[in-house]
């Protein structure tokens, strides 16, 4: 038989406490804080890291780029397909003569002083960017002579080609002798490209149409015009004028001026971020590298030490701030030296 006890004699278990103290609570906060702080310290520093490097990369890619264009033109400067150094001109003086002109080299201290250059933006000279170098060569075209060249005003092609056009500016050359001109008509059904004295929309004009040594000489003066063979090369000869100009952004990039083939050409914004150019030249005989003020003679000029300074972007991606110093861009000076190539003395 059961019987049960009366109700004030069950015992009650005490239950313990359960849940967090508040200073168990304060250290778990505490702990969190200390975590995310560290990955937040973490991710800084990464994203630190990575605008630094994007911006040394901007700035490594821009001197690179630079320097390859400059010192690709400073070696060949002079140059050209036939390796003669007796060049004529029959163009007309007058107007950007400078450009025109076929010594190989010449450098101004201020690029603001080329008188050549265009007057507006973009591709205005920086005031305080740095010095000006223009530098002329001749580039082969693949294109040769069918016949010999006489007292006429046009050179017959032994192809056709749809790289010549009225008013471009050519060479033409063999072992002994080059001679500049520009083209006032080209035709391509017969390959011919003429060369008279005629009035031209763009570009200087030739004085006369004997490719002549020397210049100018006219048929009928006693005096047979220069014949040019069958095995004479036709070439591109270029003339540009490098410096730093102000691009369409308000900031500073490498230009370049004058012309290749064409009779005019517009600046050309070559590479963004170059801020400053600082050109030094060294003469044969000499033993040291001089401004160009100091230049005794540019026909002496066989080395040119280039210093660039290149700038990164002003922000980075995610418009983060500069990757310089106080957040500004990041800056650096580079510097090389380039031999022109034909007028290395190798006694």
């Amino acid at each position: 038989m059961m019987t049960s006890k009366p109700y004030s004699q069950i015992s009650v278990q005490p239950r313990g406490a359960a849940g967090f103290t508040l200073v168990e609570l304060m250290i778990a906060l505490v702990l969190g804080l200390l975590v995310v702080a560290g990955v937040g310290s973490v991710f800084l520093a990464n994203q630190t890291a990575y605008r630094s490097n994007v911006a040394l990369g901007e700035v490594q890619e821009g001197a690179r780029t630079s320097f390859e264009f400059l010192a690709r033109e400073i070696r060949a400067a002079g140059a050209n397909p036939c390796g003669t150094s007796n060049v004529a001109s029959v163009l007309n003086p007058g107007g950007n003569a400078m450009l025109y002109d076929n010594a190989p080299i010449q450098g101004w201290d201020d690029a603001t002083t080329v008188a050549a250059l265009p007057p507006s933006a973009p591709g205005l000279p920086v005031a305080g960017g740095g010095d000006a170098i223009r530098l002329a060569s001749a580039k082969g075209s693949g294109l040769d002579l069918e016949a010999v060249t006489g007292p006429r005003a046009n050179v017959k092609l032994n192809s056709s080609t749809t790289a010549i056009s009225a008013e471009d500016i050519l060479m033409l050359c063999d072992i002994d002798k080059a001679t500049i001109f520009q083209v006032t008509n080209y035709n391509s059904s017969n390959r011919t490209v003429v060369h008279g004295t005629g009035q031209v929309k763009t570009g200087p004009g030739n004085q006369t149409k004997c490719l002549d040594h020397p210049v100018p000489m006219q048929p009928g003066s006693g005096v047979d015009c220069s014949s040019f063979s069958p095995t004479s090369y036709l070439a591109i000869p270029v003339n540009y004028i490098w410096y730093i100009g102000t691009n369409s952004d308000g900031g500073r990039s490498l230009f370049r001026f004058g012309w290749g083939g064409g009779a005019s050409s517009e600046p050309m914004e070559m590479v963004r971020g170059v801020w400053n150019m600082t050109a030094r030249y060294h003469e044969q005989g000499g033993n040291a590298y001089v401004t160009a003020t100091n230049v005794g003679n540019w026909d002496n000029v066989d080395a040119v030490r280039l210093m660039l300074t290149v700038q990164s972007g002003g922000t980075q991606p995610g418009n983060a701030a500069g990757a310089g110093t106080d957040n500004q861009p990041l800056q650096r000076t580079f510097t090389s030296t380039v031999a022109i190539r034909n007028r290395l003395n190798i006694n």
